[in-house]
């Protein structure tokens, strides 16, 4: 007779539970990515803004240019807050995910350790089993042979 696991179902819902979590936790861990490019990108641009309006006011430029270029990196901070603020929702975000994905598994391993005890105890009474097969067979051989 074939092994079987009862909790068969419920070991492959936990396995697609955990492969779910998984795929949300990579997403969020994508997001974080996404945004902390986002951040240094920003943060190279100001620094290039920076670089450029030092060599014009080297060469010399206007009161109006030089208003537009501060303006300019104005609005580069701004943005540069909102995106910290997203990629702080982010992180936490991803955080939680992680800690969902780590109780799915870990719900995962508790059927997988009962169906590999189940296993474990299924092998040793077929074990048995055909160990009481094979001594009962000697036993007929031997009655056998001794008859003869």
């Amino acid at each position: 007779m074939a092994f079987r696991f009862p909790l068969e179902t419920v070991l492959r819902l936990r396995q697609n539970l955990e492969r779910q979590q998984e795929l949300l936790l990579y997403q969020a861990n994508q997001e974080v990515l996404a945004l902390t490019r986002q951040v240094q990108e920003v943060d190279a641009g100001l620094a290039e803004n920076e670089r450029r309006r030092s060599l014009q006011l080297q060469a010399g430029v206007t009161a109006a240019e030089l208003q537009f270029e501060l303006l300019c990196d104005a609005t580069l901070m701004q943005w540069r807050v909102e995106l910290e603020r997203r990629l702080g929702k982010a992180r936490k975000a991803r955080d939680f995910q992680a800690e969902s994905f780590r109780r799915a598994r870990q719900n995962r391993e508790v059927i997988e350790t009962l169906r590999r005890h189940q296993l474990q105890l299924y092998r040793q009474h077929e074990a048995r089993q055909d160990q009481r097969r094979a001594d009962d067979l000697f036993l007929l051989r031997r009655s056998y042979m001794q008859r003869s």
